[in-house]
């Protein structure tokens, strides 16, 4: 075993991307769309849910809790955002187990993937708990960071578990200088 890890990024796709995100914040939006709507350079996408969440909904309801919340004195399904979902693994993967999922990226072609992704290998998502069943899965178009895709989403984008590995970390270290991480 050498240690590495295969699935992290060639250090060619992480130069290729730094290149390309080599722009001010503002303009990412744009950058994301344009990788999504050429579609022949997406590195991240590894054709599956991440394993971490799939080890979380596995292992560690303790720290998650179930599917279901009390609302106004009624049982409902906890809504669950992926914010920068890709092709929607993670959000099919929640409505698997009973969330109702909404998976939100910045390009239209991405969400057109994820509906594409869901009618072809949906089945690879069976209910995981009978007693819960499928929860839904919806696609949503818009900037995580102005809001305006909230609109789309139920109560006004409340949701009880945002699942995220990417777009804050990526914004994050984006946002820096050079060294600071």
């Amino acid at each position: 075993m050498t240690g590495e890890n295969p699935t992290a990024l060639s250090a060619d796709d992480r130069a290729r991307l730094k290149a390309h995100f080599d722009v001010d914040l503002a303009s990412h939006p744009d950058r994301w769309a344009k990788l999504w709507d050429a579609g022949n350079f997406l590195p991240w996408d590894r054709g599956t849910p991440n394993p971490a969440l799939v080890d979380l909904l596995d292992q560690r309801k303790d720290l998650i809790g179930g599917c279901f919340v009390e609302d106004a004195g009624k049982r409902r399904r906890k809504r669950a955002l992926v914010p920068g979902c890709g092709k929607g693994y993670d959000v099919l993967l929640l409505a698997s187990y009973g969330y109702d999922a909404y998976g939100l990226e910045v390009s239209e072609k991405a969400v057109e993937r994820c509906v594409e992704e869901r009618t072809a290998n949906g089945h690879k998502y069976p209910v995981r708990h009978e007693d819960a069943g499928m929860g839904q899965s919806t696609f949503l178009q818009g900037d995580f960071f102005d809001g305006r895709w909230n609109k789309d989403a139920v109560d006004g984008g409340t949701f009880e578990l945002v699942y995220d590995y990417t777009v804050m970390a990526f914004y994050a270290f984006a946002a820096h200088p050079p060294g600071f991480f």
